[in-house]
């Protein structure tokens, strides 16, 4: 008999997107399936959309639980619906994203026959834009294997949607379920801790598609102080994440550190060719005028 796989859903103002979302759902073949929708305070008819859709789930064998919160993030929500998971296996997926019918069972058959490894992801599409142009495969061919990807998730964006995780190693790092919140989402906590722990195993089948949208959290067009300050939450986050991993914690506070003055410098950088660039657009428009 399969093993019971949970599936935590943060949604906030994504009414758009949930129809092609939640039929995703209903389309997983993995069955026992535990889907906890955190509504995180949504105001465009969300929660009362998916409230609609509650039975046809439970139709096709798919527990359903709706957690109703305020707002406070996609990580607070996250934490909420931590405490329901009832599944051996986890795994999380953005309200706007795309599960193809095998997204859930590939990494599920795979942690059944390799006991040994605590995470698995699967190979998936980013897709950018409301155009659906397909802009990158989010993994590489060379990664198609069990790896470490500690180090690569300090660097690296990593995407909802591609991982599941042992719950037993997800306790081992967070016995009370609670993972640190940031402005920055929630997959960095999921899986930091995890990876320092284990390798993580690969599913080469295109199963995901990561929606790059206009209206995201990570699509946003942001100013210089802006972006600083979205790179010094990463950093901040890094750091907070650390006495959850087991590492070497001298050896990554420093490259936490060393990271923080990479950022620091091409900012500066990006800055000052910005600042040069406005200066000439403002000399060539004198010249003109003269």
């Amino acid at each position: 008999m399969n093993v019971l796989v949970s599936l935590i859903v943060p949604v906030y103002n994504a009414l758009p997107y949930l129809k092609d979302f939640v039929q995703s759902v209903e389309e997983q073949t993995w069955r026992p399936l535990e889907c906890i929708f955190a509504d995180d305070g949504s105001t465009d008819g969300s929660l009362e959309y998916i409230e609609g859709k509650i039975n046809d789930l439970i139709k096709t064998g798919i527990e359903v639980k709706l957690l109703r919160l305020e707002h406070g993030g996609q990580a607070a929500a996250v934490n909420a619906a931590l405490k329901e998971v009832t599944g051996e296996y986890l795994t999380w997926c953005d309200a706007d994203d795309l599960m193809l019918p095998r997204c859930i069972a590939a990494k599920a058959e795979y942690l059944d026959d390799h006991p040994d490894i605590g995470l698995v992801r699967n190979a998936g599409l980013i897709i950018k834009g409301e155009n659906g142009e397909i802009r990158a495969p989010n993994t590489k061919e060379e990664d198609r294997r069990a790896m470490n990807i500690f180090d690569e998730l300090i660097t690296l964006t990593c995407y909802a949607g591609c991982y599941m995780l042992r719950m037993s190693l997800f306790d081992l790092c967070y016995p009370d379920r609670t993972i640190p919140l940031s402005p920055e989402g929630q997959n960095l906590q999921l899986l930091m801790p995890p990876a320092s722990r284990s390798v993580c195993g690969y599913v080469p089948e295109v199963v995901h598609h990561y929606f790059l949208r206009s209206r995201g959290h990570a699509s946003q067009k942001r100013s210089y102080s802006q972006m600083l300050e979205r790179k010094m939450n990463f950093v901040k986050l890094y750091k907070e994440l650390l006495p959850y991993c087991d590492c070497d914690q001298e050896y990554y506070q420093q490259r936490i550190e060393q990271l923080r003055k990479q950022y620091m410098e091409e900012l500066i950088h990006s800055a000052v060719i910005q600042a040069r660039k406005e200066m000439k657009e403002r000399e060539s428009g004198n010249s003109n005028i003269s």
